[in-house]
């Protein structure tokens, strides 16, 4: 973006990958993904078409697999932005989920890895955008592939130089969570490889630094730029102890040099790195919610993670998640009663959703044996989701699925 507008910058004009010998098929794939977007019944509403994300910044990460092979780790991300009064909205969304299921499903896509994320958003929603980590990394670092740049908007500039909410980086550390527990599942039961499982740990230590810079105060939207501050600041923090502190920091760098492509993705043993994760999590959760809430101490026992979450929520906050849930029948009838009844309890889908995720990370072996206190967070949880199971690893992988597929239904609500 140069002098407050977006320029017109066609795939390969810019770096995209972290490592430059994987550009041109980067480059390639872009392409593609254009000439599907200007193909699509939503077409003649399309303004352009923003990357955003990783590639945007030139810090997509891909990997060689031997011989001319490649691994795309990193996302293809990016903003569709169209006009209204021309398709209507179930069009839009019907074609961009058509392009990325297509895009995803070819064959050497999928062999690859590939996967790309289209999000649609109106010319004056553009306008709408408030200021949070991804407006202010829209601003800084997004690229118009193809379209008018004096149709596209560009959030207020004020707005994109403003504090990033700290609310906005709680929130940003809370999905990370709820991903991580579904990548933990899959490698616990063997399901998922390695490598994307130690780049799914990177990215977390890099996401979770990211929710503390802001809170700290050294929030750079960009991942070279915010490494060292991060690390500067935390010498200067009592969040974690010195030890566990010096352990994160290690854990930092090692995953900006996985994520940059200075060093690769080894074979190894991840279960020490995934309690590891689960012990800065925790205590970062902790000290964050306190700063909202201006509190010192923890959040107590595992329903003290929903009695949080639930006094972080505004009455508007909460009116709108109950609203975005009841204009969509469908999902109403997928959730099923037992689950909103539950939300209802603790005051919302989204503390349902997020607690639950939290509780599921923080006491992960507790939840897959069959002892006492596990087995008392596990049944109360089930029964908020309707999960019913014998055997406690089962539990724990149902449960986990049942939170992931109400979390998604979530942020659809979110976004409808």
């Amino acid at each position: 973006m140069t002098d407050g507008a977006f320029s017109l910058s066609p795939p390969g004009s810019f770096p995209l990958s972290a490592d430059p010998a994987f550009q041109n098929e980067v480059r390639g794939e872009l392409e593609r993904l254009i000439a599907r977007v200007r193909e699509s019944a939503a077409a003649p509403c399309v303004a352009g078409v923003l990357l955003t994300g990783s590639f945007a910044r030139g810090e997509g990460t891909i990997i060689a697999t031997g011989g001319s092979e490649s691994r795309w780790l990193s996302d293809v991300e990016c903003l569709v932005v169209v006009r209204g009064g021309i398709v209507s909205k179930n069009e839009i969304q019907r074609s961009m989920r058509r392009i990325e299921r297509d895009t995803n499903s070819e064959c050497g896509n999928a062999a690859r890895g590939i996967k790309v994320e289209l999000r649609a958003i109106l010319t004056e929603g553009m306008l709408r955008l408030r200021p949070a980590i991804f407006t202010s990394e829209l601003c800084e670092h997004a690229k118009l592939l193809w379209g008018d740049p004096a149709a596209i908007p560009v959030p207020p500039t004020t707005w994109s130089r403003a504090e990033v909410s700290k609310h906005d980086a709680f929130r940003l550390l809370n999905n990370r969570i709820i991903e991580q527990i579904e990548v933990r599942s899959e490698y616990a039961d063997h399901a998922g490889d390695s490598t994307a499982a130690a780049y799914s740990l990177a990215k977390f230590w890099i996401d979770l630094g990211t929710s503390l810079s802001v809170f700290m105060g050294c929030y750079r939207p960009g991942y070279r730029s915010r490494q060292k501050p991060i690390e500067d600041a935390l010498a200067h923090q009592q969040i974690f102890s010195a030890d566990a502190c010096g352990r994160f920091i290690g854990r930092f760098r090692n995953a900006m040099a996985q994520k940059l492509g200075q060093s690769g993705f080894t074979s190894r043993d991840l279960d020490c790195e995934f309690n590891e994760a689960v012990e800065i999590a925790r205590a970062t959760w902790n000290w964050e919610s306190g700063q909202l809430l201006g509190s010192g101490t923890a959040a107590g026992d595992w329903r003290g993670i929903f009695a949080r979450l639930s006094s972080l929520e505004t009455a508007a906050q909460r009116m709108r998640d109950w609203a975005r849930v009841l204009r969509q029948p469908s999902g109403l009838w997928q959730l099923g009663p037992r689950t909103m009844l539950a939300a209802a309890r603790v005051g919302s889908l989204a503390t349902l959703v997020y607690g639950t995720g939290c509780v599921i990370d923080f006491f992960w072996d507790e939840i897959g044996s069959s002892n006492g206190h596990g087995s008392e967070m596990t049944a109360e949880l089930c029964g908020s989701l309707g999960v019913e199971a014998r055997e406690p690893s089962e539990r724990r992988r149902l449960l986990t699925r049942a939170t992931l597929n109400t979390w998604e239904r979530h942020l659809r609500f979110a976004a409808a």
